[in-house]
């Protein structure tokens, strides 16, 4: 799928966020965002941009930091941004849409860097009426944007990150911080 327009914006209604993305195909994917799933989204990737722009320059040597690291990236982003188209407005007459009538509400978050070439995510959608899955391809400059415009958009809904606690003494913890959560359902008698 080759992404042509990204939009992400919070929907007070739905206390969600949405992010839509329109393909080269002209096909429309929608895609609905909790805050659980958004705030533990945008660090992780902030994180994965250092690291996906650290492997397309060269820089994992010992010489470089993670000081240095995030400074690279943080200009290299600046950059692209300057770059980037955000005054189009986003076409909403599609010919088809790749979610089907409803947007898919992401439950599960996996994501990989794929070296060279940018970072796969899996967004899945799992609750008791349904299971569908999507797979995204972001090159650096896609995952810059998507980074800023949900950023955006959690400020926009004012939520607060919560803080992150990690428990140093687990030894299956993953420093990339990548969600892979499962709902819980409970009943109320």
């Amino acid at each position: 799928m080759n992404i042509h327009q990204i939009n992400i914006d919070y929907d007070p209604s739905e206390d969600r966020v949405l992010m839509r993305m329109n393909t080269q195909a002209k096909e429309l994917v929608e895609v609905w965002l909790t805050r659980k799933i958004a705030l533990q989204l945008l660090p992780a990737l902030e994180q994965l941009n250092v690291e996906l722009l650290s492997h397309q320059v060269g820089m994992n040597t010992p010489a470089h930091d993670a000081q240095t690291k995030q400074l690279l990236a943080d200009l290299a982003q600046q950059k692209t941004l300057e770059n980037a188209n955000f005054s189009t407005p986003f076409e909403n007459d599609l010919e088809s849409s790749l979610t089907g009538t409803r947007p898919l509400l992401v439950t599960q978050l996996q994501a990989s860097l794929v070296e060279k070439k940018g970072l796969r995510v899996e967004l899945t959608e799992k609750i008791p009426s349904s299971q569908r899955q999507l797979d995204l391809m972001l090159d650096i400059e896609l995952l810059q944007g998507v980074q800023h415009l949900l950023s955006r958009a959690i400020s926009s809904a004012d939520w607060k990150p919560a803080p992150l606690i990690i428990n140093t003494d687990d030894t299956n913890f993953a420093a990339d911080m990548l969600l892979n959560s499962h709902p819980q359902f409970g009943y109320l008698n």
